[in-house]
Formats: C-alpha cells, structure tokens, sequence
C-alpha cells in the first residue's frame, strides 16, 4: 500500500534507520534478511512489519493472496520470530517501526533495503535531464 509522505520523513527515518544499523548491527542484518526475503517469497512489506509489531490483524489484511503452502509461511513466520533472540533490541526496533509509521512499511522497508530518500520519491537526479 502506498503512503504519501513528505521527503523530510523519509530523511529523518533514514538517519535513525542508520543509527540503527551503527548501533545494533546484528539485528539490523536480520531486518534486511527477513526484508530481502519477504521480497523473493513476493510478500507485501506491510505482512512482515505487521507481524513483527504484533499487529495480526492488519498484517492479515496484507497476506499472501496467492496459494502459498503452509509450511512456507510458517518458515516464514520462525524467521520473523529470531529477530526477538535479543529483546532489547527487537523492541527498539519496534519502538522505530512505531515512529515512523506514517511513512509506510514498504517505505520503511525500502529505506532499510539501502534506497535513498529520493529514489523512493522518484526524484533522484541520476540520469535525468534538469534545465
């Protein structure tokens, strides 16, 4: 689900997205994992960050609408699940989802995929002609 969101939210949640990564790197790398792997199973980011705040019944709205065998998702799911194997982080982890929820998951997801503010926003200057 797309979210409209100011480029300044982006920016901000990218530096804490990096502060982050700087100061818990283990968990950030699980992130990424469970990110890059919700993206080949062709899940909806919003499936992944709602069950890993504990929101079932919106991340219920985002499953899999496609016929998906249980055991994947719940491989799926026991991955989701290591990323509470340090508590302290997998709840500041939370705390960011919280924050910057207004940006959306898929952008949040994005951001911690390495996208810049601008690509997400499509306003990047590569390539393009500015006159």
């Amino acid at each position: 689900m797309k979210i409209i969101c100011n480029l300044q939210d982006l920016k901000n949640a990218q530096q804490a997205i990096e502060h982050f990564r700087i100061t818990y790197p283990h968990t950030f790398n699980r992130l990424l994992h469970l990110v890059n792997f919700t993206r080949q199973l062709q899940f909806k980011y919003e499936y992944l960050c709602g069950l890993m705040v504990g929101r079932e019944k919106f991340a219920k709205r985002f499953a899999p609408h496609y016929d998906v065998p249980a055991s994947i998702i719940e491989l799926y799911k026991n991955e989701i699940e290591k990323i509470n194997e340090y508590p302290n982080e997998a709840a500041t982890l939370r705390q960011l989802f919280d924050q910057y929820r207004t940006i959306g998951y898929e952008n949040f997801c994005l951001l911690v995929k390495g996208k810049t503010p601008e690509e997400i926003k499509d306003i990047s200057t590569d390539n393009k002609i500015i006159i």
